[in-house]
């Protein structure tokens, strides 16, 4: 346990994120859209409209994988996106994506590896900026429009909710970049159906809240979610789904492509884990919400350890919850 702790928290993957409290110093935590607030630190922003909602996110691409695997970043730069809409109860719309980039052999890369996966979920790209000039780093970010009739939003989970992790069960490591591909190995309406879930939750009201497990891992995800929520909780860490032969700690520091981690009512559990079964996907319970915003490991033999505590060392700082702290 105190491996993992220590292990986790050296992690530049898990402290890359602590760099949005910048955020802050320059734009409030609510926008105003049309008399609206759009609350900023959610996988997405959640424009009201026409009953439903409009969602937009954006997504730059890890340097060090543009750089060595141009088409893997293309592909991902849609990915990590069409995972944002998804995780907050919505569908995908379409995409716009600024590329700068003076090789024209990675420049046919990238596009091609955007082409590949706008193609394979049916996300049609609309525009955006191409550069080239002289620059020796090529640069790449995406964004993305959708849109949802009922939000999964990280601001609404519940004291005593389930924590559930669902991720992709079969796959292949890239190492150099902690990503596990679980995504190519599917058909593409396999992937489609796998993601449709997540909108499915939100409208039949199964969850209350959804982080799609991103760069940072599942352990990053979760601490975002809890500091959004306010709340804390228990993680049962030889509960967590492990693909084989992966082991735990490099696991939850992974993107794994295909990975959520969702909060619920625990009479919703069975129902949720249903829509998942006998579609190669892991889906499981790891923990519960708390109302203490502290983060605690846990083991079957009741072997328990703090891991973060929200209310004294901020993950992204987000102002609701430093005012919520000092109350």
């Amino acid at each position: 346990m105190e491996n993992l702790v220590k292990s986790l928290h050296c992690s530049e993957r898990l402290s890359e994120k602590n760099k949005i409290t910048n955020v802050w110093n320059f734009f409030p935590q609510f926008a105003i859209v049309e008399g609206n607030q759009v609350r900023l630190g959610d996988d997405a922003a959640a424009i009201e409209y026409n009953g439903g909602y409009l969602l937009a996110a954006a997504e730059g691409v890890h340097q060090p994988l543009l750089k060595l695997n141009p088409h893997l970043a293309g592909r991902t730069s849609v990915l990590t996106n069409v995972n944002d809409i998804y995780s907050m109860g919505g569908r995908p719309l379409a995409i716009v994506d600024v590329l700068f980039s003076a090789d024209a052999d990675k420049t046919n890369e990238i596009f091609s590896g955007i082409q590949y996966n706008a193609n394979r979920y049916n996300v049609p790209v609309i525009g955006g900026h191409f550069g080239g000039g002289e620059a020796s780093e090529s640069a790449l970010a995406v964004f993305i429009l959708g849109k949802a009739a009922k939000l999964l939003s990280s601001f609404n989970a519940k004291e005593g909710d389930d924590l559930i992790m669902v991720v992709g069960g079969e796959g292949k490591f890239y190492s150099d970049f902690n990503f596990w591909d679980s995504s190519s190995v599917l058909k593409k309406t396999d992937a489609l159906h796998h993601l449709e879930i997540l909108p499915e939750l939100a409208e039949e009201g199964l969850a209350d809240s959804a982080k799609d497990i991103s760069m940072a891992g599942a352990i990053g995800s979760i601490l975002m979610l809890l500091e959004c929520s306010q709340k804390g909780a228990e993680i049962h860490v030889d509960d967590i789904p492990l693909p084989s032969g992966v082991g735990l700690a490099k696991w939850m520091l992974t993107f794994p492509s295909y990975g959520f981690i969702l909060s619920l009512r625990p009479e919703n559990t069975q129902r949720v884990r249903e829509k998942f079964r006998g579609r190669e996907i892991l889906c499981q319970k790891i923990g519960e919400v708390r109302a203490e915003r502290k983060v605690y490991f846990k083991t079957k033999g009741n072997r328990k350890k703090l891991f973060w505590d929200l209310g004294r060392g901020y993950y992204m700082d987000i102002p609701e919850s430093r005012e919520a702290a000092n109350e």
